[in-house]
């Protein structure tokens, strides 16, 4: 899998096909979509019309992140829509347990997501249930933000928790990551990286990618 999740968020969308064919082109896996409700989040972005419209035309999985305040509300209409992974943050009111089984009954892969000021404890019940962490670098709403440097600390914690539990759970770290962070994430314990800004406002998504491969030392041999 390539480590590289883009996160459209940060896309001027009317060059958003011609970006998809890019990363389709590069070898990208999976895309990384950011859903914001305006409550949970002051933003809003997009919903399932999108997911089902990229799924259509384009062979990519898709990550789906829903910063929203009611994700039982979504899911269902995320998974017919063509989500493969799925993750909503622990700081809503949702029962974690019903949302995961939600998930997991669909055969989608189930993930849990955790601000930049919510303790790592409170992903600790879950480890055995879900697929992957998704750790906020920024806090959530906006692109373009500055990386949040504790997060490499929060990094190291969180993986040293799921090696003692000899969990299989990715971490993944979304949030102002750039050339200069990405090698010391992944040196931290990092799995996967939801990169936007960096990607999406270059000239050169295929140098930019190579470059970001090349500090993450994956071969796409």
């Amino acid at each position: 899998m390539n480590p590289i999740f883009p996160s459209i968020l940060s896309t001027n969308f009317f060059n958003l096909q011609a970006k998809l064919s890019e990363f389709e082109k590069n070898r990208i896996d999976f895309i990384h979509l950011d859903i914001m409700d305006g409550h949970f989040v002051d933003n809003i972005s997009f919903g399932p019309a999108l997911a089902r419209a990229i799924k259509g035309k384009f062979p990519f999985s898709l990550d789906v992140h829903l910063m929203v305040s009611n994700p039982a509300k979504m899911l269902s209409h995320f998974i017919e829509s063509g989500a493969d992974w799925l993750s909503f943050h622990v700081e809503t009111d949702d029962d974690c347990n019903d949302l995961i089984g939600v998930i997991k009954k669909n055969g989608r892969r189930a993930g849990l997501v955790l601000n930049p000021d919510t303790p790592l404890e409170r992903v600790q019940p879950f480890l055995k249930m879900i697929d992957y962490i998704l750790l906020m670098s920024v806090f959530p709403g906006f692109g373009g933000q500055k990386f949040i440097t504790a997060t490499l600390e929060r990094v190291r914690q969180l993986k040293k928790k799921l090696l003692s539990q000899q969990s299989p759970c990715l971490l993944q770290v979304d949030g102002g990551i750039t050339l200069e962070n990405v090698s010391l994430l992944k040196e931290a314990g990092a799995d996967l990286f939801v990169i936007g800004t960096h990607l999406f406002n270059t000239d050169n998504i295929e140098e930019k990618i190579g470059q970001f491969l090349n500090r993450l030392q994956w071969s796409q041999s």
